[in-house]
């Protein structure tokens, strides 16, 4: 329990000192690499106040100066920060609408490049991946949570289609990327944090430009499959 009251502590003062920060930064340069660096501290005080140590296989297969979409799993309000602390990439990511409505926060967001999405509103969809499309033209890397939410246990709630509309659209590659450890640190429900090791995995690099709209579903499995193989080491 005081674990968690300390992370919502250094989550909510590293925001108030970072977001007014980031807001200046934009005002002159939205895509300026300084916007990047205060992101990455944002993440690792979080990470750093959970307790959590982050270990990383296979992110070499991330090259820093190439842009995909990363496809991962979503089991914690923790995935976001690990993963952000983890990728040497300046990375934004699809975040619900409400986080927008946030003052400071989520105008810093906006101005930093990070998309909302209305899951309540498919018609909006659209929207967000255009969106996600002109972020990655700056030259983003798109990091997506396909289930739509956190899972209450282990197992992988079954993945929407729009990260993969717009990989195939993009034509960047995907990568499949696995967080374990979080689901331990912080579960659905619970506000009790229990430190420990979060491994961050990167499988290999998906060239989507050989699949179509009409084969959007094969590379939603294969991407699923890829992820359970790297959390469950069943192979895909």
């Amino acid at each position: 329990m005081l674990r968690g009251l300390y992370v919502v502590f250094i989550t909510s003062l590293v925001t108030l000192a970072t977001s007014p920060v980031v807001l200046l930064i934009c005002m002159v340069r939205s895509t300026s690499p300084l916007v990047d660096r205060i992101v990455k501290f944002w993440a690792r005080s979080i990470v750093r106040s959970a307790g959590l140590k982050i270990r990383v296989e296979n992110l070499d297969r991330i090259e820093r100066d190439h842009r995909y979409i990363l496809i991962a799993n979503h089991y914690s309000y923790l995935d976001i920060p690990c993963l952000l602390a983890a990728i040497d990439q300046p990375v934004r990511f699809l975040a619900k609408k409400s986080l927008f409505q946030v003052p400071l926060f989520g105008w810093a967001l906006a101005r930093s490049g990070f998309i909302p999405v209305d899951r309540k509103n498919r018609r909006t969809a659209v929207d967000s991946l255009n969106l996600a499309a002109e972020r990655i033209r700056q030259g983003n890397t798109i990091a997506i949570f396909p289930e739509e939410g956190r899972t209450s246990s282990r197992e992988l709630k079954p993945f929407q289609r729009g990260a993969f509309l717009l990989a195939i659209r993009s034509r960047l590659p995907i990568v499949p990327v696995a967080i374990d450890g979080t689901f331990e640190a912080l579960r659905v429900g619970k506000f009790a944090v229990t430190p420990g090791i979060v491994t961050v995995r990167a499988g290999w690099p998906i060239d989507t430009t050989s699949y179509s709209v009409r084969s959007k579903d094969a590379l939603k499995d294969r991407s699923r499959a890829e992820i359970e193989a790297m959390l469950f080491g069943v192979e895909p």
